[in-house]
């Protein structure tokens, strides 16, 4: 892997812009909290081809949803992009393929994994910069749309594309940090109470919090 860049001009009105140099930060970001290490350390995957460390495996499915590139063949022209390349400090970007076989390939224990990843991220950060003796929690769904007939899809409430196939993922933010606390993909709704009760008690098992 490469080390990160050391001589980056940032300018905003370069003839070689790009939209995407604000991955800077968020690289520098992660690099400060040695956060691949952390991966590295806390996850188990394994696989036949290592062309691609877990850690940048991983990573590879978060730049794009920081960037708004919403699905994998969306974000498949990075790997044509030098400048997002050498920001992240990446050899190369992997092809949607090799994406789409890492997360299908996984083990149900590989996604318990990343649960308490993630439990433990928020028990390190809700808490920052001081104590929390209250927490407001947004309880919401969304509707992503398919074009196709992907399983779990269905037909129900899409504003914009009346009458497709979409899920209905219910998600569980913490409002003041936007810190995601848990995500599930629901068949439009039919168990979105029990869902919530049992996200709240996973909350309140993180930290030391007083609930009626």
């Amino acid at each position: 892997m490469r080390r990160s860049p050391r001589n980056v001009e940032i300018a905003f009105s370069h003839g070689g812009l790009t939209h995407y140099g604000g991955i800077l930060f968020f690289n520098e970001f992660t690099r400060v909290l040695q956060f691949r290490r952390f991966l590295s350390r806390h996850l188990l995957y394994p696989r036949r081809n290592q062309r691609y460390t877990l850690s940048q495996m991983i990573m590879a499915l978060v730049y794009p949803v920081i960037l708004g590139l919403d699905r994998l063949e969306t974000a498949s022209f990075l790997r044509s992009n030098g400048t997002f390349q050498y920001l992240t400090g990446l050899q190369s970007y992997p092809d949607p393929q090799s994406l789409r076989r890492f997360l299908l390939q996984a083990a149900p224990e590989f996604r318990e994994q990343l649960h308490r990843l993630n439990d433990q991220l928020l028990r390190q950060f809700i808490h920052l910069p001081d104590h929390r003796s209250r927490l407001i929690l947004d309880l919401d769904s969304t509707v992503v749309t398919v074009f196709g007939r992907q399983e779990g899809a269905a037909v129900g409430y899409n504003p914009r594309y009346r009458g497709k196939r979409s899920y209905d993922p219910l998600l569980c933010l913490e409002a003041k940090l936007l810190l995601l606390v848990g995500c599930r993909t629901a068949v439009w709704r039919r168990w979105y109470v029990g869902w919530q009760r049992r996200t709240v008690g996973q909350l309140f098992s993180l930290g030391s919090f007083r609930h009626s």
